[in-house]
């Protein structure tokens, strides 16, 4: 079974493909869409869109997680992400992947155990399942903060495809 984990931002889109093995977990490819060189809103939403649906298009996942977009209070920046995660959220839709979306501080909890860990504490926790084998990958890794967070998000829901499935009928 192979899950894409989106983390969307309007400047910064990551993804990561893991394909659940038998005993371990295979990252196939990890991604970050930068729209830095693009000059407007609709030209960034048309990039990512774009790419992402190539990619999906090529990688066929089973499920799809993204992060929700969560802000306190009404912003232009909160806008603009709740832009890229309907790009993502379309381009599941346009290929009829089941979506799950899961916040911030759930991602940090299911992780650390506790709802506000640092990025680098989220690095850590996935460093420690590269180093242990249940994270396997063939290609120079080369991490972002964006990458991270992709990559958390689909192995949280590689880890409860696993349980659900280990759970007797």
């Amino acid at each position: 079974m192979k899950i894409l984990g989106i983390d969307p931002g309007i400047n910064n889109l990551a993804f990561a493909l893991l394909e659940i093995k038998n005993d371990f977990y295979e990252l196939k490819d990890w991604q970050t869409l930068n729209t830095k060189k693009c000059k407007n809103i609709t030209e960034k939403l048309t990039y990512l869109f774009n790419n992402l649906k190539d990619f999906v298009e090529k990688s066929k996942p089973d499920i799809i997680g993204i992060e929700e977009s969560f802000t306190k209070t009404y912003s232009k920046a909160g806008s603009r992400l709740s832009q890229a995660q309907a790009i993502a959220l379309l381009v599941a839709g346009l290929y009829n992947i089941p979506v799950k979306l899961l916040n911030p501080s759930e991602i940090k909890k299911f992780l650390t155990q506790h709802g506000k860990a640092k990025k680098e504490e989220i690095f850590h926790i996935l460093n420690l399942f590269f180093k242990e084998g249940i994270i396997n990958y063939q290609f120079d890794l080369n991490p972002d903060s964006h990458k991270i967070d992709a990559l958390a998000i689909a192995l949280i829901l590689a880890l409860e495809i696993n349980h659900q499935n280990a759970l007797p009928n």
